[in-house]
């Protein structure tokens, strides 16, 4: 079969739904799959960082577009990005041949829509995977006016998108919520949870043995760690203000990991309050990440009041697997609280309530070794029976491509060796 996938990043670009369109991508092809990949040049991030415009990674045909660079410091020259990438896409799909499945992921907006159009035009099966749902969630931070000519006309493209869909994907039930208010049908919609970009580690960590650990200075320390993407939908006013009440405590630093536009508020409320329990550093390479996620005593997960039901948290399946206490932030009414709740030493805290978190993490910072191992085992377990990669591509080869596949062992490499 023939599948091409549509994306603004891919391989080798850092940020996860690159990481997790390679896995899928790279899982295809050992299926025996012709597939192909269209994204943008330039990194996600890095906008300096330019990629090959043609590529084959695995047995993956990539194919990569020429935009702007401006980044995402203003949203307008975001927004320009993002039309220079659908206009290039435009010229490619037309000289493109035709292909038996065509999905399309959420970014940049009209992809979608890009996508379908390609199928009514060449023929093949338009498949709208929805790692968020746009515009919606860029009307509710106040990206966009949703009565604005772009806001309307970004609507319109989305409903038609979904409409036209032969199946849509998306992450949890409050999405799938969401997009059959948009027009999506029910019947045509799957729920394909994101997956963890390592696998859990067998047998206890000591942590003080961690590269992690020993490189940043932080031994007998006690981590709480914010990692991935500092997206204006995750906001981190009560992490930041919970670690200026707990500053008294040299004992227990907070660790940023990661970039996005929240990085500089984190920053800046650092300088200003001159914390030195707070620690930032860049993404560490995927192969380092198991050892980077497993070294902290606990894992902050965020989402914003809003954004419920249009963006999902997928940081929280990594934390999971690490097997280490979550303290999760944002509404309880969502998709992490649907897994939390199976989770041991899981604690939820509402945006400003900087007491509770607080709260949460001298608990945590209690806790007995023989608890802390408890905690690991059964987390550890819960991840392996219900959120593997593997069972991820079995359902989306059986409902997506329709075609029920037998499982297989992954080649190590599949899930490995990228940077996050």
């Amino acid at each position: 079969m023939k599948i091409l996938f549509l994306n603004q990043t891919f391989y080798p670009d850092s940020v996860a739904t690159a990481q997790q369109l390679t896995d899928l991508a790279t899982y295809l092809v050992q299926k025996g799959h012709d597939v192909s990949v269209i994204a943008g040049r330039r990194g996600y991030e890095n906008k300096e960082a330019v990629f090959a415009s043609r590529e084959t990674f695995r047995g993956i045909k990539i194919h990569r577009l020429q935009t702007t660079g401006f980044g995402k410091q203003r949203f307008a020259l975001r927004l320009f990005d993002a039309l220079t990438f659908d206009l290039m896409l435009v010229l490619k799909l037309l000289f493109f041949p035709p292909q038996d499945i065509v999905v399309s992921f959420t970014s940049p907006p009209l992809i979608g829509f890009l996508g379908g159009f390609f199928c009514r035009l060449k023929g093949g099966r338009a498949v709208q995977w929805l790692m968020d749902i746009n515009p919606a969630a860029a009307f509710a931070v106040g990206y966009l006016k949703r009565t604005s000519l772009v806001g309307r006309v970004l609507s319109w493209a989305f409903k038609v998108s979904l409409r036209s869909s032969s199946h849509i994907v998306v992450l949890d039930k409050w999405m799938k919520k969401v997009a059959v208010e948009y027009g999506g049908s029910h019947d045509k919609i799957s729920v394909i949870h994101p997956w963890s970009l390592f696998e859990p580690a067998e047998g206890p960590l000591h942590q003080n043995e961690s590269c992690f650990r020993k490189t940043n200075n932080l031994i007998n320390k006690t981590l709480i760690m914010y990692s991935g993407n500092h997206s204006v939908v995750h906001p981190l006013a009560t992490v930041l203000q919970a670690a200026k009440q707990m500053r008294a405590d040299s004992t227990i630093v907070f660790v940023f990991v990661g970039g996005g536009l929240r990085s500089l508020e984190v920053k800046a409320f650092k300088e200003k309050e001159n914390l030195s329990n707070i620690v930032q550093l860049p993404l560490v390479p995927r192969e380092q990440l198991t050892d980077s996620l497993t070294s902290v005593d606990a894992h902050i997960v965020v989402m914003g009041d809003a954004v419920n039901g249009l963006v999902h948290t997928s940081k929280v399946y990594g934390a999971i697997a690490t097997g280490k206490p979550i303290i999760y932030i944002g509404p309880k009414k969502s998709h992490v609280m649907d897994l939390l709740i199976n989770c041991k030493q899981s604690h939820h805290s509402e945006h400003g309530d900087v007491e509770s978190v607080v709260a949460a993490i001298s608990e945590i910072k209690a806790l007995s070794k023989e608890t802390k191992e408890r905690v690991a085992v059964e987390n550890k377990m819960f991840y392996r029976n219900q959120f593997s990669a593997e069972k991820c591509f079995t359902v989306f080869s059986e409902e997506v491509l329709r075609m029920p596949m037998d499982r297989v062992e992954l080649e190590p490499t599949t899930l490995s060796g990228m940077p996050i």
